[in-house]
């Protein structure tokens, strides 16, 4: 980003809820004004929404079991052992690829037709038509997840809302305050998350070196 990092210092400090009503004041006017830091900002904030979505995730009970069985057998290499030695990033960072793709993967196809809501509230899920309302009158504090399932809202959502595989609904009394993102493909929710991660991971080093 060209913007100062006091500005990128404000952005971290208001997602982590530290900042300060005047700070707050401060990045909302830079945003209005700075199309590259609004996008910024918005982007993070989906990075954090789908972090949260993703929280339930865990790996196959036998996904360690069935990657051992299938290793091939050990040989003694002294030039790869010299490889990983130097770029223990890049093997870290193919680690992180491989088990965080595997999981999501599994868990798409394994919910792939399983309603199921992330959030807190009076929310009402109807399992069987699919249809996941937020009645009138209730007011939703914080992020909302819909997955598999159809999002009525005829209340308000004061947070941002991720509908994975699932589409909404408004009533004429339904609002909501934060931004909306639909993702319908499991190939490209893993690939847009994980471009926006190594993107954060960036902008971070970015942040400390200056």
């Amino acid at each position: 980003m060209s913007c100062e990092s006091h500005v990128q210092g404000l952005i971290h400090k208001y997602l982590d809820g530290d900042a300060t009503e005047s700070e707050k004041k401060e990045l909302y006017l830079h945003v209005e004004t700075c199309e590259e830091c609004g996008l910024h900002l918005r982007e993070l904030k989906k990075v954090i929404a789908f972090t949260q979505s993703a929280s339930h995730i865990e790996a196959p009970a036998n996904f360690t079991n069935q990657l051992m069985m299938n290793l091939p057998p050990k040989k003694q290499s002294s030039r790869w052992k010299n490889h990983l030695r130097k770029h223990p990033i890049l093997v870290a960072a193919a680690i992180f690829m491989l088990l965080m793709s595997t999981s999501i993967f599994s868990a798409w196809s394994g919910n792939s037709d399983k309603v199921s809501v992330s959030g807190s509230g009076n929310i009402q899920i109807n399992k069987e038509e699919g249809i996941v309302t937020i009645p009138e009158g209730e007011t939703i504090h914080g992020d909302l997840v819909v997955r598999n399932g159809e999002l009525n809202v005829e209340g308000n959502v004061e947070g941002n809302v991720l509908l994975v595989n699932s589409k909404p609904y408004y009533a004429s009394t339904g609002e909501i305050a934060g931004e909306i993102e639909e993702v319908n493909q499991a190939l490209e929710w893993v690939w847009y998350n994980t471009k926006n991660f190594f993107a954060e991971v960036v902008s971070v080093f970015d942040s400390e070196e200056e």
